[in-house]
């Protein structure tokens, strides 16, 4: 299988394989241990290796899929657009409201229609947004693997420990880097969805009238 055909994105590698990766790494190390996972990875071929990959790419939807109901259950379904809620609510939306009106003709009153409206007029002038983006949603997957985490952890410090003690100290550390983790991956999430929301607004005022997509 030739990878070089596959045409893949920035979004892809950082929020689609690589939270696969990490999945199926904690899937492995759940049922086959800690080192077997090791000597599988060193010993791994070519083929293995991207057969690994196009698995990744699957699974990772997925992941994308879970962290996405899971956040919208928790925190409600506005949750990703806090950002634009924010922004349109604030003195900075009357410029971008008079920008759309008198370009399209007529008010939009929704933040949603505004932002997709931006976006699009933005289109090839912003493709930072996509780097945005696949932060957040990258931080949002390992956040939620953070937790998934905790039974290929268990594995790892229980299983043919010497003594049960031995076992928690070592489980205990585990899980104050995951809680470490857990915690980076939140803020870092928050930061980068909020760049990806009000930004857009921001560069649309930014970029000149005769340069927007018509």
């Amino acid at each position: 299988m030739d990878l070089s055909k596959l045409k893949l994105d920035v979004y892809d590698f950082l929020a689609i394989i690589l939270p696969g990766l990490i999945v199926t790494a904690e899937g492995w190390i759940l049922l086959r241990g800690w080192s077997d996972f090791i000597s599988s990875m060193s010993s791994i071929s070519g083929t293995g290796l991207t057969l690994l990959l196009v698995f990744a790419f699957g699974i990772g939807h997925i992941v994308q899929e879970l962290g996405d109901i899971s956040f919208k259950l928790v925190m409600g379904k506005r949750f990703p657009y806090r950002g634009r809620d924010q922004f349109w609510a604030g003195h900075e939306a009357a410029a971008v409201k008079k920008a759309i009106k008198e370009q399209c003709g007529h008010e939009i009153e929704s933040v949603d229609g505004a932002f997709d409206y931006c976006l699009t007029k933005l289109k090839g002038l912003f493709d930072k947004r996509d780097v945005f983006m696949a932060t957040s949603d990258l931080c949002r997957s390992i956040f939620i693997l953070s937790f998934l985490a905790l039974a290929p952890a268990a594995r790892i410090a229980f299983w043919g420990a010497s003594s049960c003690r031995h076992a928690a100290y070592v489980f205990l550390r585990i899980l104050a880097l995951l809680v470490v983790v857990a915690i980076l991956s939140w803020l870092r999430m928050k930061r980068f969805r909020y760049l990806s929301e009000v930004t857009v607004f921001r560069a649309y005022l930014a970029v000149p009238k005769d340069n927007r997509s018509e």
